[in-house]
């Protein structure tokens, strides 16, 4: 029976794989995503692949990010250093969280047809799409948390029969290395416990609370050894805007994100018809967490902690952080509309028909913006833009000093893009209107090639343009890159550190 149960739904998860397939077709865009935090996520798994430890391009030891997902790209990266690679991986991550959300709601007792039109709304929200094709942790922390949940409704009821499964212990891997994807994700093992707790299940909530503290333990050695400190998001915990921040995420982060879309303005007030809606879809959400059978406390807690987590934060960046658990306030909208459908349609002893649901697509296909990311279209039309010239052109020169100096040292603006694009290593210049200081810097940190580039950062014709045009004789142009011109300099040393020694 158990197998026949199985064998129906490969049908369900066939529809869901052509229908990720045709949309990440659609959406996908095979250029480097311009933020800085996916080029380091780039560097840091480079580093684990050639052996070097988590560390930065340099080779120094860091803890800017969680060691997860550079873990999750290395195996890649070793093959290659192709980031399409790293991006058809990341939305393989995608559809296999996609795929377990859909099993855990059909044996959660949702006809499948419900269970595919939450994998499929997933599949079409923007917000996940837009950091599941740049090399981001969103996606595969996405798939942990649904193999998180997924193992966890398996586990024995029984105590002692807990502590005989296998499964209980890969369980405790997955929750701890979750959280090591994405810190944030803390909020999935406050939830666990407190669901076993609820559910008085003392050993087991004890035994989860110290496994994640063992499993943390490394990471926080390592970093005490290393003397890395404490993590960059401790420093980011401001609560002075928490309970503003709570109504942005509540009233319009929230509804922003799930299907339906709403047209939030973030900078503007709220109208009452809009605040109205949104705590409406907000209730059912909330009622759709209470409807799913074993996981309903848990999922409640795990919101809750999320959006307190956010609101603590001194940028909690809108939507940006919602995105690991978009899919599960995706499901509880569909589940809590399916299930007051069913309500109303008892009363007229009909059955709801499920697919009405899909209505719920309409004012996604309906918000035609080619402008930004936000919108399927938008994530089309930004896909098929060509690489902008000065990014281009910065790129070129990149190429251009790996072809001849594969190991030379670049300054640039933006050193983790270069390293990115070229697989040079690249820093900073001193950002200092003293030229001597400036100059200094660069001797001391070995670089061989400088960057004039045209991205548009303020420090590059602020300090290193001044710099570069009064001192002629310290920078010499070897590659010039038209339209818009970027030039990439020699700089000698040499030279440098006779100037820098004379009296002036």
């Amino acid at each position: 029976m158990d197998c026949k149960r199985r064998l129906s739904n490969l049908p369900w998860v066939a529809a869901l794989l052509v229908m990720a397939v045709v949309v990440f077709l659609f959406v996908f865009n095979p250029k480097a995503d311009f933020n800085g935090d996916n080029c380091y996520y780039f560097a840091n798994a480079t580093s684990l692949a050639e052996g070097r430890g988590y560390a930065d391009m340099f080779g120094r030891p860091t803890n800017n990010f969680p060691p997860g997902y550079p873990i999750l790209m290395t195996p890649l990266r070793m093959l290659t250093d192709s980031i399409v690679a790293q991006k058809i991986l990341n939305l393989a991550f995608l559809f296999g969280g996609v795929v377990l959300l859909f099993l855990l709601l059909v044996e959660r007792g949702f006809k499948r047809g419900l269970a595919f039109l939450v994998g499929a709304a997933v599949l079409v929200t923007p917000h996940i799409l837009e950091f599941s094709t740049i090399m981001m942790s969103e996606a595969s922390c996405i798939f942990f948390i649904m193999l998180a949940l997924w193992l966890y409704v398996r586990l024995p009821r029984d105590e002692d029969a807990l502590w005989r499964s296998k499964r209980f212990y890969l369980f405790l891997v997955v929750l701890v290395f979750t959280y090591h994807i994405r810190t944030q994700a803390v909020a999935l093992v406050v939830a666990v416990v407190a669901a076993m707790l609820v559910e008085r299940r003392w050993r087991a909530s004890a035994a989860v609370g110290a496994a994640f503290l063992l499993g943390c333990l490394p990471w926080v050695v390592r970093n005490a050894l290393l003397g890395l400190g404490q993590s960059r998001y401790v420093s980011q915990i401001d609560f002075s805007g928490f309970f503003g921040n709570v109504q942005m995420l509540l009233l319009k982060a929230v509804p922003e994100s799930v299907i339906p879309f709403f047209d939030v303005a973030y900078d503007e007030g709220l109208s009452l018809g809009a605040a109205v809606g949104a705590l409406l879809l907000l209730s059912l959400i909330i009622y759709g967490f209470c409807k799913i059978r074993g996981l309903g406390a848990l999922l409640l807690v795990m919101f809750g902690v999320t959006i307190f987590i956010i609101a603590g934060l001194d940028a909690p960046s809108r939507y940006r952080y919602l995105v690991i658990i978009l899919p599960l306030l995706t499901a509880a909208l569909f589940v809590g509309l399916w299930s007051l459908g069913t309500i109303v349609s008892g009363r007229f002893k009909k059955e709801f028909p499920v697919w009405t649901l899909t209505l719920l697509f309409v004012p996604m296909f309906l918000q035609y913006d080619t402008i930004t990311k936000h919108t399927i279209w938008g994530l089309y039309a930004y896909g098929r833009i060509p690489l902008p010239s000065k990014f281009y052109n910065f790129r070129e020169a990149g190429r251009r000093v790996a072809e001849v100096d594969r190991y030379a040292i670049v300054a640039t603006r933006k050193p983790e893009l270069f390293y990115l694009y070229s697989g040079v290593k690249a820093c900073y210049f001193l950002e200092t209107e003293d030229e001597a200081k400036l100059i200094a810097d660069l001797v001391d940190k070995g670089v061989k090639y400088v960057v004039l580039d045209q991205l548009g950062m303020d420090a590059t014709f602020k300090y290193l343009y001044p710099c570069v045009r009064n001192h002629p004789e310290l920078f010499t142009t070897v590659v010039t890159v038209k339209n818009p011109d970027t030039f990439l300099l020699y700089f000698n040393r040499e030279k440098a550190r006779a100037w820098l020694a004379a009296p002036k």
